[in-house]
């Protein structure tokens, strides 16, 4: 059959969307080399850093240390910092002052670690929960750029160099450093003539140890490099499409239930409540204190996840009219006030906790973190009434520092060694041994109990005020305590047998 030149239809092709996936963005005006502003502010740090920072966790050389990156992050960022940034810096000031008011190493830690979080956010200039839980990775992934950024910025300082030879006479001096201070170590050990001489020709750095601190130095140094990159470039990842909303029934029925759970659980936790402990023993087999115990961490969880449903299923949920608005208020609403609920209980159970085996760092902590899990849901609640949620990450991220300095102010070891001793003023009952592990904090508390006692648990914090300590080291809950152990002599402890926990 011959062949006609008949009009052939275009091939079709089925193309498949993909959906668009979030990717890392920087800035357009992210110059290729660091600015020798930067080297100079990176320099810097290395150089003061290990002659500020402390021993410990404790001392105003946190503080300190925290002041000298962050104005050597602003001197090398590409723009002034907003008033906004500036209240965020002083705010993790604040939270690092925090080493050298109390002397509790452990509180200081977490406010430590919470400036740190905070200084990410700071660094991203986040704004939305996604971005601020990109500050969180942004270290990591944008590590590697950093180092080539710093590299080729200290390349170009080289390049426009005065001097002939300079990457030559930095081998040199680097190769001369080394085996100075090999040989020189090795011949200290050899002759002690020789040691002390070389002790007094060493220059003084002052509280400085040459070793971990010099290296602690060295990593800061590199964190306010990468603090200087993430300003230059402005990191951020770029929202994914959001998905279509369902319908109603789709969130309704599984957070409606939740919802319905809370309401039943809530009628016979009222009876448990105001029952008492006849209620309880008869209808669980448990005193108040092991019903208080066996609950307490299942109602923390339970505080927690409701505070994530409420949060996805308010980004999810169709509030497109005002019938559907309404639904998703009166559901993750009612499990707000449910939750709310659930936070007074487990407050009470854990008052009836402490009260039998009394207050500990743990309890105390949690409890703490219970209250601020109910003030977010606080804040959950005021943004669905219609106050919005645009800002939300940021309000919640103020709070949780003003709960932070909060907690610090409220001196939990003190409060921890005076719920003990008003226990043993009640039931004679102390435990001796955890009180003797708490910080100077505790003093002022501890003071209260007989003599005999008080002997025993103030012999570790009378060791530890009364050592010398350098000036970065400075931490006023310890000056505070040597001041009220000045005239109290401990040197007759009690007996191994007085000693022991009751």
């Amino acid at each position: 059959m011959p062949e006609t030149d008949l009009p052939q239809a275009p091939p079709v092709v089925l193309e498949k969307k993909v959906p668009r996936s979030a990717r890392l963005t920087v800035s357009t005006a992210l110059p290729g080399a660091a600015p020798s502003r930067v080297l100079a502010a990176v320099a810097l740090v290395a150089l003061i850093a290990p002659m500020l920072l402390p021993t410990t966790l404790i001392g105003i050389g946190i503080a300190l240390t925290g002041a000298a990156v962050l104005i050597a992050v602003f001197i090398g960022s590409p723009e002034r910092p907003s008033p906004l940034q500036v209240l965020t810096a002083a705010s993790i000031l604040a939270l690092l002052m925090v080493a050298g008011w109390r002397s509790a190493e452990w509180l200081a830690g977490w406010c430590i670690l919470l400036a740190i979080l905070v200084t990410g956010v700071l660094l991203v200039d986040g704004r939305s929960v996604r971005d601020m839980a990109f500050s969180l990775v942004a270290p990591i992934v944008m590590s590697l750029g950093a180092i080539g950024w710093l590299c080729r910025g200290v390349g170009t300082a080289c390049a426009d160099r005065p001097i002939k030879n300079l990457g030559a006479i930095i081998k040199v001096a680097a190769t001369t450093i080394v085996l100075l201070v090999v040989f020189g170590a090795l011949f200290a050990g050899a002759d002690a003539t020789f040691a002390s001489l070389l002790s007094d020709l060493t220059p003084d750095f002052g509280d400085a140890n040459v070793g971990p601190d010099i290296v602690l130095g060295l990593l800061i140094s590199a964190f306010t490099a990468l603090g200087c990159f993430l300003r230059f470039s402005k990191p951020g990842v770029s929202p994914r499409s959001g998905r279509p909303a369902g319908d109603a029934w789709m969130w309704a029925v599984p957070t409606g239930t939740v919802l319905a759970l809370y309401v039943a659980f809530l009628l016979i936790q009222a009876r448990a409540m105001f029952g008492g402990d006849e209620y309880v023993q008869r209808t669980s087999d448990l005193t108040y204190a092991e019903y208080a115990r066996s609950g307490f961490w299942q109602l923390f969880a339970i505080t927690a996840l409701t505070i994530l449903v409420v949060t996805v299923g308010w980004r999810r949920a169709d509030r497109s009219t005002a019938s559907r608005r309404a639904l998703v208020r009166a559901i993750l609403g009612g499990l707000c006030l449910g939750a709310l609920a659930v936070v007074a209980s487990a407050l009470h159970r854990m008052d009836l906790y402490m009260d039998a085996f009394g207050a500990t760092r743990l309890r105390i902590s949690v409890l703490a973190t219970e209250l601020w899990l109910g003030a977010i849901l606080i804040i959950l609640i005021a943004a669905g009434i219609g106050l919005g949620t645009r800002h939300l990450p940021r309000i919640v991220g103020v709070m949780t520092i003003v709960a932070a300095l909060g907690f610090a102010a409220y001196n939990p070891d003190h409060q921890i060694a005076q719920a003990n001793v008003d226990r043993f003023d009640k039931t004679g009952k102390i435990d001796l041994v955890y009180l003797s592990q708490l910080s100077p904090d505790a003093t002022g508390a501890l003071l209260d109990l007989p003599d005999d006692l008080r002997r025993c648990v103030l012999r570790t914090i009378a060791r530890e005020v009364r050592s010398d300590h350098g000036l970065m080291d400075f931490n006023v809950g310890r000056a505070h305590a040597k001041e009220q152990l000045e005239d109290l002599r401990l040197a007759q402890v009690g007996t191994f047998a007085s000693c022991r926990s009751r």
